[in-house]
């Protein structure tokens, strides 16, 4: 059986995601590749024959965008087109995220504000921490009201790296106000 996977590596470690036709998936990260493959068989138990998709390869564009968003995080990078799987509301918040410009901050209150639903800040952070597509749909640029960081699904220090590396320090995080920019 061919494997779904696509890797890449960074300076970070490994990174493996999977695509459809569609768009990107899946996306993770650790810096063991044997990490990865258990990541990815428990999340798509029973599926991942769905994901091999005979003669048909992702674009080259695809694996250069994510390369990108976590090496050079400012620069312009490729269009990647995004299947989020996710329900109604999880779709929301993720389509909420992929609005947040590297560099900049947003709050779960923010983001709950932002899809309609101001009281729903825990399910913000719920949906942060069920997103498929860490990187291309950054919810590592979401933080708590009091500019803590907050959590992310790949670990706090990694979500650190990725912020410093769109110039946002954790002084700027406490000036949060929902909306934060590089050194306000």
């Amino acid at each position: 059986m061919n494997s779904p996977l696509r890797w890449l590596h960074c300076s970070l470690g490994w990174v493996a995601w999977a695509a459809q036709m569609e768009g990107v998936t899946w996306v993770s990260w650790d810096r063991s590749r044997d990490e990865l493959e258990g990541r990815f068989a428990h999340q798509y138990r029973g599926e991942r024959q769905r994901l091999v998709i005979p003669g048909w390869e992702a674009p080259e564009s695809w694996s250069e965008a994510l390369w990108l968003a976590l090496e050079q995080p400012l620069a312009p990078r490729p269009e990647v087109p995004l299947y989020m799987v996710g329900t109604v509301f999880q779709r929301a918040v993720w389509e909420a995220l992929v609005t947040i410009p590297p560099g900049q901050l947003r709050t779960y209150g923010a983001i709950a504000a932002q899809v309609g639903r101001p009281r729903a800040v825990r399910a913000v952070g719920s949906a942060c921490g069920a997103n498929p597509l860490p990187f291309l749909v950054p919810c590592h640029r979401v933080v708590a009201a009091g500019g803590k960081w907050g959590g992310f699904g790949l670990g706090v220090a990694l979500k650190q790296i990725l912020l410093e590396r769109e110039g946002v320090t954790p002084q700027a995080a406490t000036n949060t106000a929902g909306h934060v920019r590089m050194g306000d």
